[in-house]
């Protein structure tokens, strides 16, 4: 008989079992606060995770009104160490026994960052995605390790490739072909094999799908461009890694988001530091570890269980664990609960509510109400009109300088509610509605620019200029 040592996880599990865990096809945990298809473990099922279509459709709103803020700008919803969820099985914390969410039992074991799987985080409303490869077994696989010894990873790990092929599945599913992702490719050192990381990406992406570093040197002038001009191009995939693992810089970018733990995170107005220019990453961390010592992640780190205060401070990518409905529900700041209640249709109007702060759709649209008044120069900047009227795409209630307008991140639907003055005001969401959506501001350089196309002023060029105005003197 050959003796192997156990790998770690497979030691970890081992030790869940003796501790209470048993197997069952009744759902445990999170994945019994939800509705889904449970595996023997009693988590949820790849896939099988039911979701309200009311939460589907507001944060689809505040991605859509995000069209012309560049991608790296956006408040995208991120998953820290997506890959390494519970529906992937034993070794990913299919036994974990740590309840969500904290403070924990010291005793509990907590392996994974995920109840739930990457297909159903983002039918959840997630975009941004993390996972660390390792290439352990003679194939690219994924691990939550920390030492190039790869201690741990083995066959019994999932597969690189197949993550990126459940990703590149959901991409084409009906509904989803505008959809934009970006994935963070956390691999801890250069492990060479860039054929096992390029191929599955051009293979389940696209080549011309994927936002490559020459894509963004050539055709953007090293400018990240805006949601809409990457889907006039056909991009919908930028990857990003959080070193020099580049794999010869194919598709992957350097990071460039500052990135720390949600405990450094403050609420709004301070907001962690975030500013309308720069990229902020907060993380959590759901992991707990008992060995010599106990290791737990949401003491360490921080736990992000409710997104409102960092959807206020539009932080881009607010990295959370343990993804749940409850959560993603948290980071709804426009349609309040059950609207649109009205079908929608160009005719419909929008009211953002003085009570609630949500968005509603009216039956009367000829209530007297203020517009929501936009700066043409700041796009923070609001006031809401003096005047009050019916609502009315035509008519001109805003003062000069500003312009109709709808709050395109919940930071700027503070900045609204802040000048409300207890009153209800119009929202101009007519735009979406009809497709005919307007240029809301302008990008911090205009992608189309190439400033080699620029005349510089070099003595040959200067002298060109000269013999021109001389020739066309004489002939005069």
């Amino acid at each position: 008989m050959e003796i192997k040592l156990l790998p770690l996880f497979s030691t970890l599990s081992l030790i869940q079992v003796l501790v209470g865990v048993t197997h069952g096809a009744e759902c445990i945990g999170l994945s019994a606060d939800v509705v889904c298809e449970c595996d023997g473990y009693g988590r949820c099922k790849k896939g099988t995770l039911e979701i309200d279509p009311w939460m589907q459709f507001a944060l689809k709103t505040q991605r859509e009104i995000q069209i012309d803020i560049p991608v790296d700008r956006m408040q995208i919803f991120d998953a820290h160490n997506a890959y390494n969820n519970r529906a992937y099985g034993l070794a990913y914390g299919a036994n974990d026994t740590c309840q969500w969410p904290p403070p924990y039992d010291n005793v509990c074991l907590g392996l994974a960052n995920h109840e739930f799987s990457i297909i159903d985080m983002l039918n959840m409303g997630v975009r941004a995605v993390e996972i660390d490869n390792w290439y352990c077994d003679g194939e690219m696989r994924i691990a939550h390790l920390g030492t190039p010894l790869a201690i741990g990873c083995g066959e019994f790990n999932v597969l690189f490739s197949d993550v990126i092929a459940d990703i590149g599945q959901w991409m084409q599913e009906p509904g989803n072909e505008n959809e934009f992702i970006q994935i963070y490719i956390n691999e801890k050192y250069d492990q060479g094999n860039d054929a096992e990381v390029n191929g599955p990406m051009e293979r389940y992406f696209g080549h011309d799908a994927i936002l490559s570093p020459a894509d963004l040197r050539n055709t953007y002038n090293g400018v990240w461009p805006t949601l809409r001009r990457m889907r006039e191009d056909g991009k919908r995939v930028v990857v990003v890694s959080g070193g020099d693992t580049l794999h010869q810089g194919k598709y992957i970018h350097v990071k460039g988001c500052d990135g720390s733990g949600s405990n450094q995170f403050t609420n709004y107005p301070q907001c962690g530091g975030k500013t309308e220019t720069n990229c902020k990453r907060f993380r959590g961390d759901a992991t707990h570890y008992v060995f010599n010592v106990i290791y737990d992640g949401p003491t360490a780190t921080g736990a992000i269980t409710d997104l409102s205060e960092m959807v206020k401070c539009r932080i881009n990518l607010p990295a959370t664990d343990m993804v749940t409905p409850q959560l993603m529900k948290t980071a709804v700041y426009t349609w309040a609960y059950g609207e649109p209640s009205i079908p929608l249709d160009e005719d419909s109007c929008v009211m953002l509510n003085h009570e609630d702060f949500r968005w509603y759709t009216s039956a009367d649209c000829d209530q007297s109400l203020s517009y929501a008044c936009q700066s043409s120069t700041d796009p923070n900047d609001w006031m809401v009109s003096e005047s009050t009227g019916p609502y009315d795409v035509t008519r001109e209630l805003c003062p000069i300088g500003y312009k109709f307008s709808v709050p395109h991140n919940g930071f700027r639907q503070e900045k609204l509610k802040e000048v409300m003055n207890g009153a209800s005001v119009w929202l101009n969401f007519t735009p979406w509605l009809t497709g005919d959506f307007p240029i809301t501001e302008t990008p911090p350089t205009d992608p189309t620019f190439n400033s080699a196309n620029i005349i510089k002023p070099t003595w040959t060029k200067y002298l060109v200029l000269f013999l021109i105005l001389l020739l066309g003197f004489m002939n005069y």
